[in-house]
């Protein structure tokens, strides 16, 4: 019968609730189960936690109309508020960034949130939009508080 969909959305719940309650990012799946039963290995539920990091993503750009207003103001802020949401997820994703099997779908992602944002000029290739998106979700501009003296 194989492996369902539900069962491992059950288990990446679980993956999840582990991290939360134990504060582990690293290797909360070790706590609750196998993973070979649920996925090919531990890469595989990485990437699978990433489509659920997408899943909400894209679900509260559309819900907030982001995607037609393109405002890198707006794109930014409401990626802040889904990493506040949802700290635990992006937590382990954050902490598992340098392996591999997140290399490309992070890349979509961040080619996705640069072109929402209105930052990819007409024919940039798909790693220039990477960048910039990556430079959207990472650096800060800071806030000039008061006048020079």
């Amino acid at each position: 019968m194989g492996i369902t969909t539900l069962r491992r959305r059950d288990f990446m719940r679980a993956v999840l609730s582990s991290a939360q309650s134990t504060g582990d990012r690293i290797a909360p799946w070790q706590r609750v189960g196998d993973v070979d039963t649920h996925f090919d290995d531990e890469s595989d539920l990485l990437v699978e936690l990433h489509r659920e990091w997408l899943r909400l993503l894209v679900g509260r750009l559309h819900r907030g109309e982001i995607v037609a207003q393109r405002s890198v103001g707006n794109v930014r802020d409401l990626y802040d508020e889904i990493c506040d949401d949802n700290p635990t997820l992006r937590g382990i994703l954050d902490a598992h960034e340098a392996n591999p099997a997140l290399w490309e779908p992070t890349s979509r992602e961040h080619a996705m949130l640069a072109r929402i944002a209105g930052l990819v000029p007409d024919g940039a290739g798909s790693e220039q939009a990477s960048d910039l998106g990556r430079a959207l979700v990472t650096q800060r501009i800071p806030v000039q508080r008061g006048a020079f003296t």
